[in-house]
């Protein structure tokens, strides 16, 4: 396994993008020596610690609860702050709205389906994506879409989730990110070439279907 320095020397990423994608795949683990190494070297690097926290609530919906209140008890203790951190979610009234076009903007052609594909498992998980998903978390203005689609592909790659890294992965394309791009991402949160190798051969595929 490559050390940090290694994996931040490799180009085709920012350092500083590629630190939030390797901080997300920690918390899957709970890797939190990594988390904290990562951490520090976003502080070193001039990153805004609200990064780190939109990461870590964008977070939630990869990873889960506990694995996240634990990533913020090593945000805090790393990189404690005077004040506690609030707010940044879009006005109540704007956010299905921006969620349901971030949705649509991500699966395209496919936005009836995936969505008929949610009802029919449950009512309340249909809900649940578009409302607090897409409408109140991944719609934040925090990050840039194009990041937090990067971010998504990088968790998704470690736990091994492909139609769902597939579709985040034809979301970054949609908002700017380059096939390297993907590719560094992936192999961030994975760090398995030949993994990243096959799910860009298979994003770009489908993209260009």
């Amino acid at each position: 396994m490559p050390g940090l320095d290694a994996l931040l020397d490799r180009p085709g990423l920012p350092q500083t993008e590629r630190l939030l994608v390797r901080i997300k795949a920690a918390i899957w683990p709970g890797d939190h020596e990594t988390l904290g190494e990562c951490i520090r070297r976003c502080r070193d690097l001039g990153q805004p610690r609200s990064h780190l926290d939109e990461v870590l609530l964008q977070a939630v919906l990869f990873c889960g609860f506990p694995r996240v209140i634990n990533a913020f008890q090593v945000l805090s203790d790393e990189w404690p702050t005077e004040t506690r951190s609030t707010g940044g979610s879009l006005d109540p009234a704007e956010q299905r709205a921006s969620g349901d076009a971030l949705f649509r903007t991500i699966y395209g052609e496919n936005t009836t389906d995936v969505e008929a594909m949610l009802l029919g498992y449950h009512a309340e998980l249909h809900e649940f994506v578009l409302d607090t998903a897409y409408g109140r978390i991944l719609s934040r203005p925090g990050l840039e879409p194009r990041i937090r689609e990067l971010l998504a592909i990088g968790v998704l790659a470690l736990t091994d989730q492909g139609p769902q890294l597939v579709a985040h992965g034809r979301g970054a394309k949609k908002f700017g990110a380059t096939t390297q791009q993907l590719y560094e991402s992936i192999y961030t949160g994975c760090l398995d070439e030949s993994y990243a190798e096959k799910m860009v051969r298979r994003i770009e595929r489908i993209q260009d279907a």
